[in-house]
């Protein structure tokens, strides 16, 4: 296949899709991308590269108004990054022999993703089975901000806001997988919103949440939060008190549990 050329868009294997915001037209969809989501100290690359290209829009070739959509298997988008100017730049020595889905180059003048591991758990994400509660934890601690890179995403593009939806009165997050303050974060939004739920990023965005909630008539909740001790240990006792705080100051009514 020809960079001029469509091809099939089979929403089966697409991962990714390059899309003109103002007119929905799609530039290219693929089924990886790389060099987009990488450390935060690296230099950005001057091209992304998508990898295996099912569909490659013969019209356009650039805009200033890109969206970066992530979609399932079924071809739904479960999150959206706003690129701004992109342009294609296709290299012809990329595409093997007999290759009908070849590698496709495109310049971003907008910014690259400083989360190294999302691509790894968007893909996950996008095979349509649940979000089990606990799974951010079995991955690794570098992992952690990622995944709640992820879970906030995806959490927006579903079209839902900054506040509680579960009804259980009881919230709890249990401190045993707690390594990071990003992993606090991940285990706060799973114990208020349920497995892949959010429920802030950081303190600042806890107390959004919270206000949100309040405004809202949202049902008050009781957070018990298990084997306090570890997480103090883990994230630091200021960092835990000023949490705590946070939540005494929103009336959250809190039970500390040593185990």
């Amino acid at each position: 296949m020809s960079p001029e050329s469509e091809g099939t868009d089979d929403s089966q294997d697409v991962l990714y899709r390059l899309v003109d915001k103002e007119s929905g037209t799609v530039l290219i969809a693929a089924e990886d991308l790389l060099n987009y989501f990488m450390e935060e100290d690296r230099e950005p690359p001057e091209t992304v590269t998508f990898v295996r290209a099912h569909h490659v829009g013969r019209a356009r070739r650039k805009t200033e108004h890109a969206e970066l959509q992530v979609v399932d298997r079924q071809g739904r988008t479960i999150g959206v990054y706003y690129l701004g100017r992109v342009s294609a730049e296709f290299r012809h020595e990329l595409v093997s022999s007999g290759e009908d889905r070849p590698d496709l180059d495109y310049s971003f003048f907008g910014y690259i993703c400083e989360y190294p591991w999302a691509g790894e758990i968007w893909r996950k994400w996008a095979m349509q089975r649940p979000v089990e509660r606990g799974e951010w934890a079995r991955y690794p601690s570098d992992w952690h901000r990622s995944w709640l890179h992820v879970v906030q995403n995806a959490w927006f593009d579903s079209g839902r806001n900054a506040t509680r939806y579960e009804t259980d009165g009881t919230a709890v997050i249990d401190s045993t997988g707690i390594t990071t303050r990003a992993g606090f974060y991940c285990a706060l939004g799973e114990a208020v919103n349920g497995a892949g739920g959010y429920f802030g990023s950081n303190r600042d965005a806890v107390f959004d949440c919270l206000r949100t909630m309040r405004r809202d008539g949202a049902v008050p909740f009781r957070l018990v939060w298990r084997n306090i001790a570890a997480s103090r240990e883990a994230l630091g006792s200021d960092f835990t008190e000023s949490v705590l705080a946070l939540f005494e100051e929103c009336a959250v009514e809190t039970e500390l549990s040593p185990e």
